[in-house]
């Protein structure tokens, strides 16, 4: 393709009558506009314009034509660039979003509520996944962000943390252990699991009983956190989990208990995922802003997590 330089080279002369006021015009070389209008001739075999002494030069009427269709054509790309630059600079638009599958009720809202208030006009298409298909959600262009967990750190991700993520037991309120103030991996080795059927996710919870040189039974596996909860409250086992609802009864109505663990473990982050080769347009960097501020300066989610009996180390 003729790149688009020549052709405004090309219109240049056209608007100008003569290749010395066009080169003066655009502050070039006179040689290099004839090179250009050469080499566009020779391309497509059309004698565009006729060369006048000594420094007139009229358009053929071929060449009226064809200056005619690259001037709309320039005007398109023009339009195009604006476009393009305004998709980068403005704060409006819709961004594709992804979230940890178990999270996003619970954190969409919230964010949702900060664009609100805010009077921001993003429009949020959000992709509820896996944190390893968020991962390659992120890799292959699919989403521009993601809402996610460092469970499962990749090298071609950035992650920025913005919120400690400490892990609980959640119990039939009927459960002996449902009173205490804390409950150790120990103490839940021996007794059913209801298992979070999600890899990633079910890795990183037995690997919290493997640091306490501990295993346990797992008896069933659910892959909603509604479904996990069901079950705790009729009494088939206890599960590990990171976020809890507000109320304290199943969908069933059974009474339900969230207990901090005692372990002094490593918990996870919850925060914003980028690739390493993504540049962030306005609009998402506006998107980012309102997370930082929501979820880690205000710290709305707070309600949502099951604070240690001690610190844990961050």
């Amino acid at each position: 393709m003729i790149p688009l330089r020549q052709l405004s080279y090309l219109v240049a002369v056209a608007d100008s009558g003569s290749i010395s006021a066009a080169a003066k015009r655009l502050s070039i070389s006179q040689p290099a506009i004839s090179a250009a209008i050469q080499k566009i001739e020779d391309e497509f075999g059309l004698n565009l314009f006729i060369r006048e002494r000594p420094h007139k030069i009229t358009l053929t009427p071929v060449g009226r034509r064809f200056a005619s269709r690259a001037r709309r054509l320039l005007e398109s790309a023009q339009d195009f660039e604006t476009e393009a630059r305004n998709i980068r600079q403005s704060p409006r638009g819709a961004i594709e979003v992804g979230c940890f599958l178990p999270t996003a009720p619970f954190m969409v809202p919230i964010i949702l509520g900060g664009l609100k208030e805010r009077g921001m006009n993003i429009d949020l298409q959000v992709h509820e996944a896996d944190l390893d298909e968020l991962n390659h959600m992120l890799a292959n262009g699919s989403i521009e962000v993601a809402l996610t967990y460092d469970m499962y750190p990749s090298p071609s991700v950035h992650f920025e943390p913005l919120i400690t993520a400490p892990p609980y037991v959640l119990l039939s309120a009927s459960d002996p252990l449902a009173s205490q103030a804390s409950v150790s991996l120990a103490q839940l080795a021996s007794r059913d699991m209801i298992g979070f059927d999600l890899p990633i996710t079910q890795q990183f919870f037995l690997s919290l009983f493997t640091q306490a040189n501990v295993r346990p039974t797992i008896k069933h596996q659910a892959k909603s956190y509604e479904m996990i909860r069901s079950l705790v409250g009729a009494g088939e086992g206890f599960a590990l989990l990171i976020m809890r609802p507000v109320n304290e009864r199943s969908c069933d109505g059974n009474g339900l208990a969230y207990v901090p663990l005692s372990d002094p473990i490593a918990p996870p982050h919850f925060g914003l995922a980028f690739t390493m080769r993504y540049m962030p347009t306005k609009l998402v960097e506006t998107f980012a802003d309102v997370c930082r501020d929501v979820l880690m300066k205000e710290n709305r989610a707070a309600k949502y997590y099951v604070q240690p009996p001690t610190a844990y180390p961050q």
